[in-house]
């Protein structure tokens, strides 16, 4: 899949959605440094409120192969991951997605009366990562669905992302982690996943 993007074909704008408790600012940190690991310039950064337990969070994350000069919000994102589809119904959270546009969202299928030109990859995140991590954690899954639908990152430096950010953790939390990516990147490979 490419994508064109203000500064140049080889820029990807993803924007990440869930709630409080959910991984959301880390999976975007781990997302942009599987980038950095594959070779990319990269940049995570979560969009700062009053978060707690529950309430909606946002995340970005931009990868190039050129120097990243923009340091603001992502507003025309390449991609979508939504952590919690119940957003769906309180947030604008397609807004400004490309035409040509993925969305990568923790669900079954797809949301009665959404009628786009999207790209949907739509996989069961919250129960894998209950049967990996022991709760219903979605991001690394997610993460893992993404790099399957686009190939902008590498499955191999995710897991190593994985390890690197989550070391202080633990073996178990890292290697648990680690089975989730993997899931729910050969669950979308193997169209397990719903892709429409």
């Amino acid at each position: 899949m490419t994508m064109e993007t203000k500064e140049g074909a080889d820029l990807h704008d993803i924007r990440l959605h869930g709630r409080g408790g959910q991984g959301t600012v880390s999976a975007a940190a781990l997302l942009a440094l599987a980038a950095f690991e594959d070779g990319f310039e990269s940049q995570a950064f979560p969009k700062f409120g009053s978060e707690r337990r529950g309430a909606p969070v946002e995340a970005y994350v931009r990868i190039s192969r050129s120097v990243i000069r923009a340091h603001n919000q992502v507003y025309t994102p390449d991609a979508v991951v939504i952590q919690d589809a119940g957003l769906l119904r309180s947030e604008p959270l397609l807004k400004g997605l490309n035409p040509d546009g993925l969305i990568v969202m923790n669900a079954t299928e797809k949301p009665a009366g959404v009628d786009n030109g999207f790209r949907w990859i739509c996989l069961p995140a919250s129960q894998i990562g209950e049967r990996h991590i022991g709760r219903p954690l979605p991001n690394t899954v997610l993460l893992g669905a993404l790099a399957a639908g686009t190939q902008w990152v590498s499955l191999t430096a995710l897991e190593r992302a994985i390890t690197n950010h989550l070391a202080s953790k633990g073996e178990a939390v890292v290697n648990a982690n680690i089975e989730a990516v993997r899931e729910g990147y050969l669950f979308t490979e193997n169209d397990e996943a719903l892709i429409l």
